[in-house]
């Protein structure tokens, strides 16, 4: 996702801020009196690049020196706490706002300058558990194997959406156990090879359920042995496999 606009690298905050907190990425601070257009057109303040979010899906406007959050009648709906908004709603500081595979949490105070400075997660550290149900990032910063490796080691129930260059795709998990794949092309243990595959685009986890449904038995570590092995034979070659 690209975001146009935010604070100048480097300016000190001065009085309450107004801030959508990103897991793995950067806040983007709302400015007061100016409209945020989130869509999948470049040309949104907030890009998303995913087929489940509308060419100009939702608005963060103000009133009353507040801001309000509408959806523009996107096919997929915006969602706030869990529910999906049928009229305009005033964010309020901790809401938690989904906008297809992409979440958000809107913070309001002096307080969220001290948290919006704290370095980045350590995406890296497998044998921590995860501080929250819900993580965002790119797959520059954190490739599947190792986010597969870390939803299974938490245990954690919920869905993973990834989307970018290469499409779209969704695993669910149950208690660390994936039970659902897809992407555009492929459904369950294929599609989990087709999607370790990706080196470039975003990733979501939430843990609501997706799809009520099953399309595989399986554990992680067993689809990465496979993904593995096939990776192996592709990078040996034909010549060494005689």
């Amino acid at each position: 996702m690209v975001a146009r606009r935010g604070p100048p690298a480097g300016a000190a905050p001065s009085g309450p801020r107004h801030l959508l907190l990103r897991i793995g990425a950067p806040p983007l601070e709302l400015e007061p009196n100016r409209t945020l257009v989130v869509g999948r057109q470049p040309d949104c303040d907030l890009s998303i690049p995913s087929g489940k979010v509308s060419r100009r899906h939702a608005e963060i406007y103000w009133k009353r020196d507040r801001p309000w959050i509408v959806d523009c009648g996107s096919q997929n709906g915006t969602t706030v706490n869990g529910r999906r908004i049928t009229s305009d709603h005033e964010l309020k500081d901790n809401d938690e706002i989904v906008i297809g595979p992409y979440v958000v949490t809107y913070r309001f105070g002096s307080e969220t300058a001290s948290a919006a400075a704290q370095p980045a997660p350590d995406m890296n550290a497998l044998t921590q558990p995860m501080m929250s149900d819900a993580m965002a990032g790119n797959l520059g910063q954190m490739n599947l194997f190792e986010l597969l490796q870390t939803l299974e080691f938490n245990g954690k129930t919920g869905t993973l959406s990834v989307f970018g260059p290469d499409g779209n795709g969704e695993m669910v998990f149950r208690n660390g156990s994936p039970v659902y794949a897809a992407t555009e092309d492929n459904e369950g243990a294929e599609a989990v090879m087709e999607l370790v595959s990706w080196k470039v685009g975003q990733f979501n986890f939430g843990p609501q359920i997706a799809v009520n449904a099953t399309n595989m038995t399986t554990t992680v570590t067993s689809l990465l042995l496979e993904a593995g092995r096939r990776l192996d034979e592709q990078a040996s070659g034909p010549e060494d496999q005689e």
